[in-house]
């Protein structure tokens, strides 16, 4: 396994301390790789230690090991968007075809990392909620929009936390432990989410991330839906976490059809009177 992929396997046993330095490192992705382990600690303003801790949670014999895996990925990896579009587009002159199988490659990877009991448990507490809030932002804002309008053409109440902080924590007024949070974040945490996941916590109500690398919040949410996106250092499209948001939907059907049935022939009537 990888460094990411470990980050991933082993993220219900890190300690705060632990997310700490995760954190630390995946914020430099390009410097990071050449810290020691007392570097680190010191940056993230824990006890040098905790380092070695951490590799030794992700099943590294220590941190020497964690940052030989960490150099790997670098050379492998591209930061900045517009370095990644160029070594997308190197060489390619068949755009379409190279990008179809890349994304082939991705959506045929996603069960490797995503189980349809995982997605079960997603769509049950969907279906159960009183109220659905979603939560996205830049381009992932489209994937809160198409689980919004699904959601409501079910009969469930959605609210869509777009727009600044200040209208986000108006809409949150309401919020109580018979909710759910949905939100779409990658690479790097947007801003306010953490933020909505401590309130969300603090009133009880459970949270749900689908993400691609982002594992170390904190606070965390309390389900993570979790597949990559396509090549690290190349272009990541919305493809997989599309493909998630729509199997959420389905399974949210099929497990609850006298609840989704009938509001969809309802949906029906009234289109007729409103088209």
């Amino acid at each position: 396994m990888n460094f990411p992929e470990r980050v991933n396997e082993y993220r219900d046993r890190l300690t705060r301390s632990d997310r700490v330095l995760l954190d630390e490192i995946l914020a430099h992705p390009a410097e990071a790789p050449f810290w020691r382990g007392g570097d680190v600690a010191q940056r993230a303003g824990v006890h040098a230690a905790a380092a070695t801790r951490l590799a030794q949670r992700l099943g590294y014999q220590g941190y020497l090991e964690l940052r030989d895996d960490l150099r790997r990925d670098r050379e492998d990896r591209l930061n900045g968007a517009g370095d990644r579009f160029r070594e997308e587009l190197r060489g390619q002159d068949r755009v379409l075809e190279a990008l179809l199988a890349t994304e082939l490659d991705s959506l045929a990877a996603v069960l490797r990392h995503v189980d349809q009991a995982q997605v079960d448990e997603v769509a049950d507490l969907l279906a159960g909620a009183r109220t659905v809030y979603l939560f996205a932002r830049g381009n992932a804002g489209v994937l809160a929009d198409l689980l919004d309008g699904r959601l409501r053409r079910f009969g469930m109440r959605a609210v869509n936390l777009s727009g600044p902080g200040r209208e986000v924590a108006e809409r949150l007024l309401a919020m109580s432990e018979s909710d759910v949070v949905v939100s779409f974040a990658f690479r790097r945490a947007p801003r306010n989410l953490t933020d909505l996941y401590a309130h969300a916590a603090s009133v009880g109500a459970r949270t749900v991330l689908v993400t691609d690398t982002l594992h170390t919040l904190d606070p965390g949410p309390t389900t993570v839906l979790s597949a990559p996106r396509g090549h690290q250092e190349g272009f990541s499209s919305l493809s997989v976490p599309m493909m998630i948001a729509n199997a959420i939907v389905l399974t949210v059907a099929q497990r609850h059809p006298d609840a989704v049935l009938p509001a969809l022939d309802r949906l029906d009537g009234l289109l007729a009177d409103f088209d």
